[in-house]
């Protein structure tokens, strides 16, 4: 009798909720036994097309079908799309089920649409209103399907549409929500929130989350902690806005760690471990000045139980000994160890964030627990061992008990493992001080020249900083780097040899002339005894860094070493180098003869003479100032070779080569945006010439002249000078489209008419035709044609004055993105009125950012001094993009197909153009096609990039890059978010980066 009262509230159950027993659907029961009694692939795939056929249709007949025969039919398109089969039909049908009356009829709708469509389809508008009145259902089990839905499809359109419904679930105190319900909603606000984080508001969720943390139910808490780790990690808004939320957080993990947790919510005997973590993560967001003396007494006795807690060791198998086959009991201490490792790891990271506001004794036990870690024979233990003890040494304090693991961590890097070798470094990085440095700078000089490539240029780049930073004095790091050149040249980038160049210049830091000078000549002495020894080879960064020296450090050699000896020794090197190179080897001999003019006139003179006819125009062009000043005035040649001065102490502060080294932080909690640009370069540094932060440090007057020391050759500076210490930004955002000032104007005060060079510049990058610069008497007018990745330009050189001008010279530096070539030369002179063109081709090879220049040098008198004008050519990336006509389903499938990583540029800020103007911009300026039904708040571009690079892929075709752009206008603030997204991160940023400066103010 007791059974058959189960069945019939069973049967009951399903009657009111509309399901139906499993009896039913023999249609379904029967497909399915067919396809698994298919003896081959042929035979499953004619029964799959037959019934899709008759699934099409049935769904094309005009007869009505049943509800019955929609969800039976969707469920067998289910079936076949699980097998793998494409289903571009039913869809529609799908939707209708969404909004029937009966629960398996939902059920197949919702689960259909979920697998069938993506996020971008149109059709999922038409099930909006079904989602908002399912998710407000008195049957849980109905709102949990339509909320379930939002969670796997995501997608802009319900992040518009639901968002508001589900966050009102949420918020309304008036409506008392299972923990069932309120866990999926957090969920789906999670999803929703990551397409759209302008949405939320803290004011308004601050007191709401704190609330929900205080819940006992496991499953919501883990929810609502993924729910605050989604919103911490996009970091929308600060997190001292959050701030509310860190005792309540720090009570759950107490309560947790304390043993209140279900059984079922044990994994191997550890009490819900991802909810431990989440909430260990949580904590590690917000600044030790928020944790409250309460909440931080709670939150050390939680670290110091989880720290002193035994852990389960995984057994490694003995070496050489046969494997065995693994049982029960290892499978699940291995699981066990995991997880307790899991929370172990997450609870020392937040250890470290607290640093000193860390209870002594808990900081003591784990660095005696990572020091068991990083002896483990588990390769994972060691490389999260080493990894977290990195991050604890950065607090001073901690160095008395880790030192002690010196000789290990040294042990670790012949470790055959690339990544625990990259870790073991970052940990000898951070414990080197100036009592160990020699002993760990001289391990790590030896490990140089035998370590592979993929760790070399980090080693340089640590042992560089770490001699300079330790070395009693500053002959030891010269000689390191010197070293360093002898062991793995290839390695050694234009950055390190520019910082000793500047350290070996010396700074304002009050050190002595005599001491200066003794490290001079030093650096000097090294390198003539580089560039004079027998060795076969010698690479082209030490012949760059020793003839800077000779040059500017010649004079210091001893008195044994002849002038001449000094030339022949950077001579001998100058046929095999590069252009870079050569230009540094003549400047330094330039200085020499200066120095010493009746010993080297003989030698200098005549190669000077013969470079005036080298087909490097840079050599040719230096060869003949140099003569010019040789012969006419000693005088400006003496200031143009003068010793360098020393650099500002702001120069010696902003060591440019730690700007290159990724977040030395102790801290583990990063935004998104920060742990994507990381993951761009490879191991523990940033790509060269990207910093921190994207911003390069401020040094005053002596800031560029810092990453430049080529240019100390009495302001002549050389190619293959360094490269900004941080990411360059668009000219066109914030500097002027000429790096001339008062010279750009000429002779006459301001220029006549039409703006400065800045604003004539940038609207020839939307434009094609107009003024590039303007004087009394100098104008250039420029036109543009283009077609895909080749442009033609004709400046027009104008006389507007009375005087002729003369000596009209024109130079377009090498760039490796852009191709130049000169059909018509520009003219030499100009009368009163006369124009002359100059035409120019250029052909896109890769993406870009920095304009190339356009170099104009003339004299408006006869024996004037030379005005210079620093222009930019506006041959940006949008003059070589061509519309692409999209539809808007097509637009949104490819819009987030580029939503990888690093394929995405977002740019937010205040809106300089009315919206209404947009569509002449997209169209006209940057040469996209709009996609029809964008609106005016909120408009769709798609555009091709072009280049003349082959395609390897495409025998005869170029390379070329399709291109999305999203414009969001909302009025309040007047603000604008401007997203790029395409196949190619750079073509991203660029782009993305060009288009804002004409559209937005960005702080």
């Amino acid at each position: 009798m007791a059974m058959k009262g189960i069945q019939a509230a069973a049967r009951g159950a399903q009657e009111a909720l509309g399901i139906e027993s499993p009896s039913h659907m023999k249609g379904l029961q029967v497909f399915i036994a067919d396809i698994r009694n298919c003896p081959n692939k042929e035979q499953e795939e004619k029964r799959v097309e037959k019934e899709l056929s008759k699934i099409r249709l049935k769904f094309t007949n005009t007869k009505a079908v049943s509800g019955y025969d929609k969800k039976k039919y969707v469920w067998k398109l289910l079936y076949a799309y699980m097998l793998g089969y494409d289903v571009d039909f039913g869809h529609l049908q799908a939707v209708e089920l969404c909004s029937s009356n009966k629960f398996s009829e939902k059920t197949a709708g919702y689960l259909a649409v979920s697998l069938l469509l993506s996020d971008n389809a149109e059709i999922l508008r038409l099930i909006v209103n079904s989602i908002k009145n399912d998710m407000n259902s008195h049957i849980e089990h109905v709102a949990a399907l339509a909320l379930n839905t939002v969670a796997n499809i995501g997608g802009a359109e319900f992040a518009d549409n639901l968002f508001g419904d589900i966050s009102r679930l949420l918020l309304n105190s008036q409506t008392r929500l299972s923990p069932y319900i309120q866990r999926k909603a957090c969920i789906c606000l999670l999803r929703l929130y990551r397409k759209d984080n302008e949405m939320l508001q803290p004011d308004v969720w601050r007191m709401k989350l704190a609330t929900m943390f205080s819940d006992r139910d496991i499953g919501l808490l883990t929810s609502v902690s993924g729910f605050m780790l989604g919103i911490l990690e996009m970091g929308t808004h600060p997190v001292q806005e959050w701030a509310e939320i860190v005792p309540a957080v720090g009570g759950c993990l107490q309560n947790l760690v304390q043993g209140e947790c279900p059984d079922h919510y044990e994994y191997y005997h550890v009490p819900a471990p991802w909810l431990q973590t989440k909430l260990l993560r949580i904590l590690q967001f917000f600044p030790t000045q928020v944790f409250g003396a309460d909440t931080l007494q709670r939150i050390n006795a939680v670290l110091y139980s989880i720290l002193t807690k035994p852990t389960t060791q995984r057994t490694a198998p003995a070496p050489g000994g046969t494997i065995k086959k693994r049982g029960k009991a290892d499978a699940e201490r291995q699981n066990r160890s995991n997880a307790e490792h899991c929370v172990l790891f997450e609870a020392m990271n937040l250890m470290i964030e607290l640093g000193d506001r860390c209870e002594p004794d808990t900081l003591r036990t784990s660095a005696g627990l990572l020091g068991a870690f990083i002896s483990s024979t588990d390769p994972n233990i060691r490389y999260l061992g080493l990894e977290t003890m990195a991050r604890l040494a950065i607090n001073p304090n901690m160095h008395e008990h880790l030192d002690r693991y010196k000789n290990l961590i040294l042990e670790k890097m012949y470790e055959p493992d690339i990544s625990i070798r990259r870790q073991a470094l970052n940990l000898l990085y951070a414990l080197c001080r100036p009592e160990n440095w020699q002993q760990i700078v001289d391990q790590l000089l030896e490990l140089l020249g035998v370590s592979d490539a993929l760790l070399q240029e980090e080693l340089v780049l640590k042992i560089a900083i770490l001699a300079e930073r330790n070395a009693p004095n500053f002959t030891w790091y010269v000689d390191v780097v010197f070293r360093m050149l002898e062991s793995a040249p290839e390695s050694v980038s234009d950055e390190v040899w520019y910082r000793v160049v500047q350290v070996v210049t010396g700074f304002e830091d009050g050190t002595s002339e005599q001491e200066k000078q003794r490290l001079q000549a030093h650096a000097a002495g090294k390198a003539f005894q580089n560039l004079s020894s027998q060795r076969a080879m010698i690479h082209e960064t030490l012949v760059k860094l020793a003839s800077y020296c000779i040059g500017e450090f010649g004079h210091l050699l001893p008195q044994n070493v002849p002038p001449k000896a000094k030339f022949d020794c950077m001579i001998r090197h100058f046929q095999r180098v590069g252009p870079a190179a050569k230009d540094i080897i003549l400047l330094a001999s330039a200085k020499l003869l200066n120095a010493n003019p009746e010993h080297l006139k003989q030698s200098v003179v005549p190669m000077l003479e013969d470079l005036q006819e080298s087909q490097d125009v840079e050599l040719q062009q230096r060869s003949c100032e140099l003569l010019m000043m040789l012969r006419n005035s000693e005088e400006l040649l003496d200031h143009v070779l003068f010793t360098m001065p020393v650099y500002a102490e702001s120069v010696q502060v902003n060591n440019p080569l730690t700007q290159r080294l990724k977040f030395q932080s102790k801290s583990r909690a990063h935004t998104r945006a920060q742990l994507e640009e990381a993951a761009k370069s490879e191991g523990g540094m940033l790509k060269a010439g990207a910093g921190r932060g994207g911003k390069s440090p401020k040094g005053g007057d002596d800031s560029n002249r810092a990453s430049d020391p080529s240019g100390g050759f009495g302001g002549i500076s050389p190619r293959g000078g360094p490269q900004g210490q941080s990411p360059r930004k668009y000219q066109g955002s914030e500097s002027s489209g000429s790096d001339s000032s008062d010279e750009g104007k000429g002779k006459g005060g301001a220029p006549p008419g039409g703006g400065g060079p800045r604003e004539l510049w940038q609207n020839l990058c939307i434009m094609p035709t107009g003024r590039l610069y303007t004087s009394n008497s100098l104008n250039i007018e420029l036109k543009q044609e283009y077609n895909t990745s080749v442009g033609r330009l004709t400046f027009m050189f104008i006389n507007p004055g009375k005087d002729h001008i003369g000596n009209i010279r024109v130079l377009i530096p090498e760039v490796p993105y852009l191709k130049v070539q000169e059909f018509q030369a520009p003219p030499a002179t100009l009368a009163p009125g006369q124009q002359a063109h100059h035409l120019v081709q250029v052909t896109c090879m890769r993406p870009f950012l920095q304009p190339a220049k356009y170099n104009v040098e003339y004299c408006d008198r006869p024996g004037g001094q030379p005005i210079k004008l620093p222009l930019l050519m506006p041959a940006v990336m949008t003059k070589f993009t061509t519309p692409a006509q999209l539809a808007m389903p097509q637009f949104r499938q490819h819009y987030e197909g580029f939503s990888g990583q690093g394929q995405e540029h977002v740019t937010v800020g205040q809106a300089k153009v009315n919206p209404n103007q947009w569509p002449n911009f997209i169209e006209k300026g940057f040469n996209m096609g709009l996609v029809p039904g964008s609106e005016p708040s909120h408009a769709m571009a798609a555009g091709t990039f072009h280049t003349g690079t082959p395609d390897p892929s495409k025998p005869g075709q170029m390379m070329t890059v399709p291109t999305l752009v999203r414009f969001e206008y909302k009025p309040e603030g007047n603000a604008i978010r401007i997203t790029v997204r395409s196949a190619h991160g750079e073509v991203s940023q660029s782009l993305g980066q060009i288009i804002a400066s004409h559209l937005a103010n960005v702080a």
